[in-house]
């Protein structure tokens, strides 16, 4: 019998028993579905998690002194510090700009006159554009004018605007904008808008985020009546020196305040490094738990080809007699069973598919299943198929063909 022979009758004997097929299948259909869903939900998961890692500037290093030790003064970090880094490596830096943030006991002017909010302000210069790259509704983002000049003008959030002037579109350039903190009250010009991300977020707890508003740093230290900066942000030319380049920054911090491992370098290359590590692991484990079920679907493959052979012990015989021999037998069982984990594999992927869109609407997360996965999938089916039809299919083959002929 041949290859194609052995096919349609593997297929004839599959339609001839729908319900007992169909059983036999479901583990399969479980495992191969719940694999699928498990990482494509890991996979859209990991792009959304790239993606933020992206819009935060990927090659991006922040350089902040350590928390948790002896401070003093002359540790901080200033201007000088942005100066030296950027004067020292050059043209290993595609951007700089060192930050300088007023986090509390400034309050900006709602619409309402007679109502305020506490303002978060972030000092900057031009560059900081190209490191955080914040999407400009209206109007522009700092130059170096402004940092120059140390203008009064600032980018406020739609959000702001929104509270600040009722609305939020191109009138809103060349306002007033009014902020009160422990040195008095300072009108600023709006020359810029930027969309808010975390908007959705900020609506449900808005009582607990500050407005922020983004000024030139040389602006925001004379509100503050300060010299510091709070951080340093680099966008790296070449993404592959990060790591080196991390480390010759607090080398060379550290030399020039005389002191040891005072200072860190936030490095968002390892940061995605670290959360894909984690990501994968979580992945594979759940997705080794739903495997679980796949050999459980391959020893129930096993035990319904055993009752097909017993069921079909006088068909073996008749065809042992006219000729067919023991790799004959033992092929058209084999292909029965993988035809049976096949079409186990293709419903296992249009479940994992169906679910895989449901569990994403569920939890917010795009699902990824990508060819590979595909692949996997009707792979792993079909070794089920050959790894668990092997022993029915060698037992049907060594049948006795006249003690066959004679069971009933």
């Amino acid at each position: 019998m041949s290859i194609l022979q052995s096919m349609k009758s593997a297929l004839k004997n599959v339609v001839a028993n729908k319900v007992r097929a169909l059983l036999t299948m479901l583990g399969i259909v479980i495992g191969i579905g719940s694999v699928i869903i498990i990482a494509s939900l890991g996979a859209g998961s990991t792009a959304a998690m790239m993606e933020n890692f992206e819009e935060m500037g990927v090659g991006r290093l922040t350089v902040r002194l350590q928390g948790n030790r002896n401070i003093s003064r002359s540790d901080r970090l200033s201007m000088s510090d942005y100066v030296l880094l950027r004067d020292t490596f050059g043209s290993d830096f595609k951007y700089i700009s060192p930050i300088y943030t007023i986090g509390g006991g400034t309050y900006i002017k709602l619409l309402d006159p007679k109502k305020t909010n506490s303002a978060s302000i972030t000092g900057v210069m031009e560059d900081n554009y190209e490191i955080s790259s914040p999407e400009i509704l209206y109007g522009r983002y700092i130059n170096a004018n402004d940092v120059d000049m140390g203008s009064k003008v600032v980018v406020i959030y739609d959000t702001t605007a929104e509270k600040v002037f009722g609305l939020s579109d191109q009138s809103v350039i060349g306002q007033k904008i009014s902020l009160k903190s422990s040195r008095g009250t300072t009108t600023y010009r709006v020359i810029g808008v930027m969309k808010n991300q975390n908007a959705e977020i900020e609506a449900m707890y808005s009582d607990q985020f500050p407005d922020s508003l983004t000024m030139p740093i040389t602006t925001a230290q004379r509100l503050a009546g300060a010299n510091t900066v709070e951080q340093i942000s680099i966008a790296v030319s070449d993404t592959d020196k990060t790591t080196d380049l991390a480390t010759l920054i607090t080398e060379t911090l550290d030399a020039a305040h005389g002191t040891t491992e005072k200072y860190y370098v936030q490095n968002t290359m390892q940061m995605m490094d670290q959360i894909n590590s984690v990501m994968s692991m979580v992945t594979n484990f759940i997705g080794g738990v739903a495997a679980i079920s796949l050999l459980v679907g391959g020893i129930g493959v096993m035990n319904i080809m055993l009752v097909t052979v017993t069921e079909r012990t006088q068909e073996i015989g008749i065809r042992k007699s006219i000729g067919a021999r023991n790799g004959d037998i033992r092929v058209q069982f084999l292909i029965e069973a993988i035809i049976l984990t096949g079409i186990g594999g293709v419903l296992g992927l249009g479940l994992g598919y169906g679910g895989g869109r449901l569990a994403g609407q569920m939890t917010g997360i795009t699902p990824l299943m990508s060819l590979q996965s595909v692949i996997l999938a009707v792979g792993i089916s079909t070794a089920i198929g050959i790894i668990f039809g092997v022993y029915p299919a060698s037992k049907a083959a060594k049948l006795n063909p006249i003690e066959a002929l004679r069971y009933e």
